[in-house]
């Protein structure tokens, strides 16, 4: 009988293969176990590969607007918030002009100009509301404050020094001494020549965001709007004259071009409805290939 002699050498190698073949095979299922996916596509799929590739970038494409609904949904929600607030001082000013209408007693009217104040520096600190590091009402100016710091100053500054100017030119030497045209013909130039745009660093190109594969929605709104400036106008106005000393038909012709301004002011902030049906759209949106 002959035998015929085994080299440990090639014994050891055949081992030695195996444990790295199960080692790699287990690498490979622990990271379909992970993933949900083939490790190697080619190599189960074959020619169908390619139509594997083209759904994993079907998939990655329809989960980036989700995740940027997400986003928009939450810049949204920040925004309403922020609308909701301007509108309800916008209509607690307006309450005080109407409840001032007639009224030359001294307290009611320093109430109405401390109410006015206090809508203007709120007004100030919502628009310049930011979410996730972006501004909410600079339009597509994002990373830029739409209104400065020393806003409510500069334009209370400028209401002055329009008035002097005013007086000055048509030799009224006191508020006290305007007649009720003299007002109204003040106001009407104050308000037709005001320039907004000096005071906002605002664009007039809303955030527009793609909500599914087919629509986009505005997800963003700017401080431009006319509604804005309405309602600081009327609070600029209210601040600065309600105790100034007019004389009481003065007074009135303030108080009808100040409740016609804060009355258009919530007409146009309340564009938040608007915002609302953005919000719901992204909300209902399926996401469909």
């Amino acid at each position: 009988m002959k035998t015929t002699s085994i080299s440990t050498l090639s014994l050891s190698r055949a081992m030695q293969s195996t444990v790295t073949s199960s080692q790699s095979q287990i690498s490979s299922l622990e990271n379909e176990a992970v993933s949900g996916t083939y490790d190697d596509v080619g190599l189960a799929l074959g020619v169908k590969t390619s139509q594997s590739l083209d759904y994993n970038n079907e998939t990655n494409r329809l989960q980036a607007i989700v995740d940027s609904n997400s986003v928009a949904s939450q810049r949204m929600d920040s925004t309403q918030l922020a609308l909701t607030q301007m509108a309800s001082n916008g209509q607690t000013l307006l309450d005080s002009l109407v409840a001032l209408t007639g009224s030359s007693d001294q307290s009611t009217l320093q109430v109405s100009a401390d109410q006015a104040t206090a809508v203007l520096n709120s007004f100030q600190s919502y628009a310049n509301t930011s979410s996730n590091g972006e501004y909410l009402f600079s339009g597509i100016n994002t990373d830029v404050q739409p209104l400065s710091d020393s806003f409510v100053d500069d334009v209370t500054s400028d209401f002055n020094t329009s008035l002097d100017s005013y007086m000055a030119s048509n030799g009224v030497s006191s508020a006290s001494d305007l007649s009720s045209d003299q007002m109204t013909e003040f106001l009407n130039d104050y308000t037709t020549n005001f320039d907004w745009s000096s005071y906002t660093s605002a664009s007039d190109t809303t955030m527009t965001s793609r909500i599914s594969t087919s629509q986009s929605a505005q997800t963003s709104t700017s401080l431009n709007a006319d509604g804005f400036k309405n309602l600081v106008m009327s609070s600029v106005i209210t601040s600065q004259l309600a105790t100034a000393g007019l004389s009481s038909d003065a007074l009135s012709a303030v108080n009808a071009t100040t409740t016609n301004l804060a009355g258009q002011a919530i007409s146009g902030i309340n564009l938040q409805a608007s915002t609302s049906v953005f919000r719901s759209r992204v909300s209902r949106m399926p996401i469909r290939r």
